[in-house]
């Protein structure tokens, strides 16, 4: 009976799935657990509270987790919560019952008026990220947060974040929290409220980190990672457990110090602890900033060879230099002439000044600006630029990074830029924090590139189709050895 159940569940779900676009679920963060992964998280937290326990879903979806319990123990008395309609009208037509009660309300109006507490939480959460929350939603959260946990959350936090604080809230003493959750969490500056939380207030059991190719989250934007929260103060001399790869068998276990985690500004890579201070550990953002590159906007209308831009009459002195595209691109460095334009490309940005007017422009920018392409020329990017033909300030990096590809043999490189050359967004520049002489420059950018590949991989997301990318904030929180 119970396989039945599941089997028309997935069936309900992949309608659900079909009948939403990519976008709908990215806005609402709804990205269901795979049934196998539900299953060992269900596993393992009912082997850390029991099996007579009553237990929380506050986002329960169709019921993958709730579907998961019930095949190890008919004696859990579940509280499933969830506030989209027709994922509710499935999970109440599949598991309710006189032990198993689904609501159909948003989890924060349900925390608000509801003072039972549970042995445990089981959650998936929404991933919404913080911009497709309304400035109400975001103060109601907060609010509530504040409540449950004691802690404020910056207005850049997802969704998540509000759900594990006000679940672990709703927990009984001594009560366990098995969080699915964004790896970012625990780099991300947003996450670092949270982060003393878990070493202060509560005991932190285990964080899991799984590798992208091991989690198949086929949609999902973000790598994810378990977290999982027992409701006790912690002791002083206890070790949080970090696991890498397979949650049933990890590759790698460590254990640190709650005294050494609490000096630490970032969670997600530290594979390489070996028992010393982590405070030592040194990471990318304690050398650089980074940074994308430019948005042109319609880079086949601003960005053309020199030789092609000198043919249309238009000199040097509207001119920078700008690297080709990494697809094209793939020498380890870029050299300088004398005048700072690269050596191994003519690629260059039509970089015409905001102060320019439009009249006092010489004709032949002229006439090549009003041969500007309809699509372009209305695009998003050119359509809210003022004006819309001038790219703005421009800069050159030392060190660009590629940070997207599907290559697991070399995921991202690390070009040492000699030029004054700038770059679009399809590159990372990274920025020294402190004035670097060259040949610093030089070992960072080797240092990087020796890099172990499955370090980079681990330490960014993995899309659908293989797809692998480094966000800024995660590119900074790589450990680097300098």
């Amino acid at each position: 009976m119970q396989n039945k159940k599941e089997s028309t569940r997935q069936r309900r779900q992949e309608l659900f799935d079909s009948s939403h676009s990519q976008e709908e679920r990215n806005e609402h963060g709804q990205f269901p657990t795979p049934y196998p992964l539900a299953s060992i998280i269900a596993e393992d937290l009912l082997s850390r509270v029991g099996k007579n326990v009553s237990v929380l879903e506050p986002s329960c979806g169709t019921g993958a987790f709730i579907s998961a319990l019930l095949s190890i123990s008919d004696q859990i008395k579940i509280t499933g919560v969830e506030k989209d309609l027709s994922l509710y009208e499935t999970a109440q037509q599949l598991w309710s019952s006189d032990t198993c009660h689904i609501i159909n309300n948003d989890f924060f109006d349900y925390a608000s008026m509801e003072s039972q507490q549970f042995d445990a939480i089981i959650s998936n959460p929404p991933y919404s990220r913080h911009h497709h929350l309304s400035q109400s939603e975001k103060r109601f959260y907060s609010q509530l947060t504040a409540t449950f946990s004691g802690v404020s959350l910056s207005g850049l936090a997802g969704l998540h974040a509000y759900f594990l604080l006000t679940g672990t809230g709703m927990l009984k003493e001594n009560g366990v929290g098995s969080w699915l959750i964004p790896s970012e969490l625990f780099s991300v500056n947003y996450g670092a409220p949270i982060r003393k939380f878990l070493t202060q207030n509560v005991s932190l059991e285990r964080i899991h980190f799984f590798d992208p190719e091991n989690l198949q989250f086929d949609d999902a934007l973000v790598t994810s990672c378990v977290a999982i929260i027992r409701k006790r103060k912690p002791d002083t001399r206890s070790y949080a457990v970090f696991t890498y790869g397979d949650f049933l068998n990890p590759r790698k276990t460590i254990e640190i110090p709650l005294k050494e985690l609490t000096k630490l500004s970032k969670w997600q890579h530290l594979e390489g602890y070996s028992g010393e201070d982590v405070s030592s550990v040194q990471i990318l953002g304690d050398y650089f900033k980074a940074k994308r590159g430019i948005a042109t906007g319609g880079n086949s209308f601003f960005i053309r060879s020199r030789n092609e831009w000198h043919q249309k009459g238009i000199s040097d002195e509207w001119l920078y230099p700008i690297l080709p595209s990494p697809r094209t691109f793939h020498l380890p460095e870029i050299t300088s002439d004398e005048t700072g334009w690269p050596q191994e490309s003519d690629t260059a940005l039509l970089n015409i000044p905001k102060s320019s007017n439009y009249a006092a422009l010489p004709l032949s920018i002229r006439k090549h600006l009003d041969d500007c392409p309809e699509k372009i020329r209305n695009g998003y990017i050119l359509r809210h630029r003022t004006p819309w033909y001038s790219i703005g300030s421009v800069t050159s990096a030392p060190i660009v990074c590629t940070y997207m590809s599907r290559s697991k043999e070399t995921p991202f490189r690390f070009i040492r830029n000699r030029s004054n050359a700038t770059m679009t967004n399809t590159y990372l520049g990274l920025y020294p924090q402190t004035a670097m002489s060259d040949n610093e420059l030089d070992n960072m950018c080797e240092a990087l590139n020796n890099i172990p590949p499955e370090i980079l991989i681990n330490g960014g997301r993995e899309y659908g189709g293989g797809l692998k990318k480094l966000e800024p904030q995660e590119l900074m929180s790589l450990p680097i050895t300098f």
